[in-house]
């Protein structure tokens, strides 16, 4: 209750500014160029996850893509491999959420120069898994992030081949956007959002990122810094969307 009055002011704050939930990634704003970068590195990004996949999450730590671990054919789709491995969820940051961690610079060297580059922060690849009966499901969870000074990327990099049409997506706001192979979409974060996927066995792997806004770029240190002291002090999410409600009322 005592800032109750303070959450008004905010909410009519945001009105004026008239931060539309997705950015829009035609019009030759830094937002658009950074949507473009990330479209033309998306290949890579996705080479990048499939070696992974292949050399630690597919059973007995075999590295042929085309067989499990015991000589079998291997029809497992990716966030499949990454779910029955237990890498549901990959950190590509340390504590600071600037510097990537040991596991990021082996293993994902170019999404991490790509997210540099962009002065992106706290990375994660992540699964978003099947909706019905999925322990992993993130469908119709509806997140809301800490502030309005920097943008949230998402990038899909694996759609599993039964995902079929429209079963997945995201929507911000009174937005929806399909999670096709490759595409991104760059998120106001203090748009309300959710995910889904009614999809019964397939899932989609995404990139996921922080992006300080361009009029904000000369407090991206303090943003990031206390960014990474509400990690430490709430612990860090286990999806891209999963933010603990008690660190956004604080905020």
């Amino acid at each position: 209750p005592v800032f109750a009055f303070y959450g008004l002011v905010l909410r009519r704050y945001r009105r004026k500014r008239g931060f539309a939930a997705f950015e829009r990634v035609d019009d030759g704003s830094t937002a658009s160029r950074c949507a473009k970068a990330l479209r033309e590195s998306a290949p890579m990004f996705t080479k990048e996850l499939a070696s992974f996949v292949n050399a630690v999450c597919v059973a007995g730590g075999n590295t042929n893509s085309s067989t499990s671990g015991d000589g079998r054919e291997d029809a497992r789709q990716p966030s499949e491999k990454m779910r029955d491995g237990g890498w549901s969820f990959i950190a590509l940051h340390d504590a600071t959420l600037d510097a990537p961690n040991r596991l990021a610079a082996r293993c994902f060297p170019n999404t991490i120069r790509a997210m540099s580059a962009l002065g992106g922060f706290n990375g994660k690849i992540w699964v978003l898994g099947p909706g019905a009966g999925g322990a992993e499901s993130a469908t119709s969870r509806v997140a809301t992030g800490l502030a309005d000074g920097y943008w949230r990327v998402h990038v899909v990099l694996a759609r599993d081949a039964g995902l079929h049409g429209k079963s997945a997506g995201l929507k911000a706001g009174d937005e929806t956007r399909a999670l096709d192979l490759g595409s991104v979409h760059i998120v106001n974060d203090f748009h309300p959002r959710a995910f889904w996927n009614v999809s019964r066995d397939s899932g989609a792997v995404l990139l996921s990122f922080d992006v300080v806004r361009p009029e904000n770029a000369s407090c991206r240190a303090a943003l990031v810094d206390a960014r990474a002291r509400l990690t430490q002090a709430f612990g860090a999410a286990r999806s891209a969307d999963d933010e603990a409600s008690v660190v956004a009322y604080l905020w």
